[in-house]
């Protein structure tokens, strides 16, 4: 594996579409996140479909960590989906458009 430790910021992307299956959209735990995400957005008078979550590892770690221990504390159902496994290689894909990314 290459070494990238030069790098300022590692970026994970999605292309449109690529994570969403009926069953997880029409879970609790979607719901759960999507009110969450919405609700930052609301405050901030933020409305698009595009969403970006940075900062450093460790506060990212937190907030995710922070959904999962609410997630626990208020039994909320979160369902996990396991499937493909594959890396997603960006730059490698033709299903992925500029119009997506920017």
């Amino acid at each position: 594996m290459e070494n990238n430790s030069s790098k300022d910021i590692a970026v994970f992307t999605f292309a449109r579409g690529s994570q969403i299956h009926s069953h997880i959209a029409d879970s609790e735990s979607y719901q759960f996140v999507e009110r969450i995400i919405n609700s930052m957005m609301t405050r901030n008078g933020v409305d698009t479909p595009k969403v970006g979550i940075g900062g450093t590892k460790e506060d990212v770690c937190c907030f995710i960590a922070g959904l999962i221990e609410y997630q626990l504390l208020y039994n909320v159902n979160v369902e996990y989906e396991v499937g493909d496994i594959s890396e997603y290689d960006i730059d490698m894909s033709s299903d992925v458009y500029d119009d997506e990314l920017g």
